[in-house]
């Protein structure tokens, strides 16, 4: 009887013991969710004032460390560039960047990645028209803006204006975006033959933006509908103006050997060292794909 006892016991504590074994705490396995979403996307910004008297470029960053957050939304990355030739080019700028960041993270999950980014982007440039009638500014303020999701290893993008999206894979530098400016006609009614190439190339209104936030209805947007798949160590490149005309290869070659935050401070200084007459603000925002457990 005693010996029957005994084994029982025995059973019972055995048993007990596998089955506290088989359960791992539940901190451990949540942290490592989290630092697995740290590690698939490293994020990186820097920016210079240039020559100009205000600093009218804006960025942020959606959550990147709350893995609820990210399964959701992926990761948004927002830039913009305040129009230094309109009224208000910063508040403008920073007005952008929070509204785009608010309307895409209000996301359904019925909607796509696509459809959000455009619902978000048009939401922005509503807040930024209203902040110019509220100051009597119709078609007197305005900005740039670009956003890129990172979500499950693919990419998607939004623009509107002349802001680029970069993609820097393998020694490789490629601009994703089309710039919203009067050149682009230019180059339309040359290859028409209603213009001739001289003309075109001195034609004084060649730079200005035929599409920003800040007008009553956004007629050009340039995005993709099919994301990139994206591959480890790929970088994606935020650029204002005042950045990428400096921005070549070879200074990413260099750049790609540092850490994302270090590269983006190099990009940076590399453009101002070369003293550019009329510098102006200076913006770039990095997301560096490093793949799921790299």
């Amino acid at each position: 009887m005693w010996y029957m006892i005994l084994c029982s016991a025995l059973f019972i504590v055995l048993i007990a013991a596998l089955l506290s074994g088989s359960r791992p705490p539940a901190a451990p396995q949540e942290e490592s969710a989290r630092e697995k979403v740290r590690m698939q996307i490293v994020p990186g910004s820097a920016q210079h004032i240039g020559e100009r008297e205000e600093q009218q470029d804006a960025y942020c960053f959606s959550e990147l460390d709350e893995s609820e957050a990210v399964r959701k939304y992926g990761v948004l990355a927002v830039l913009a560039d305040g129009m230094g030739g309109l009224a208000m080019g910063g508040e403008a700028s920073h007005l952008a960047v929070q509204s785009m960041l608010r309307a895409y993270t209000m996301k359904e999950d019925e909607e796509d990645i696509p459809q959000a980014l455009e619902r978000a982007i048009r939401m922005a440039n509503r807040a930024v028209y209203e902040l110019a009638m509220m100051h009597e500014l119709e078609w007197g303020v305005g900005t740039t803006l670009t956003a890129v999701v990172v979500s499950e290893g693919r990419l998607y993008w939004i623009s509107a204006g002349d802001s680029r999206i970069y993609l820097y894979r393998e020694g490789t530098l490629s601009a994703l975006t089309k710039d919203h400016i009067y050149a682009r006609r230019l180059d339309e009614l040359v290859k028409a033959g209603h213009m001739t190439r001289e003309e075109a190339d001195s034609h004084p209104d060649r730079q200005l933006l035929t599409s920003y936030l800040g007008i009553p209805e956004l007629q050009e947007i340039d995005s993709h509908a099919t994301p990139y798949r994206l591959q480890p160590e790929d970088w994606v490149l935020l650029c204002s103006d005042g950045l990428y005309e400096g921005l070549t290869e070879q200074v990413m070659y260099e750049a790609a050997k540092l850490p994302p935050q270090l590269a983006a401070e190099f990009i940076v200084r590399q453009v101002i060292a070369e003293g550019r007459p009329y510098q102006d603000n200076a913006t770039i925002v990095i997301v560096n794909y490093r793949g799921i457990g790299t």
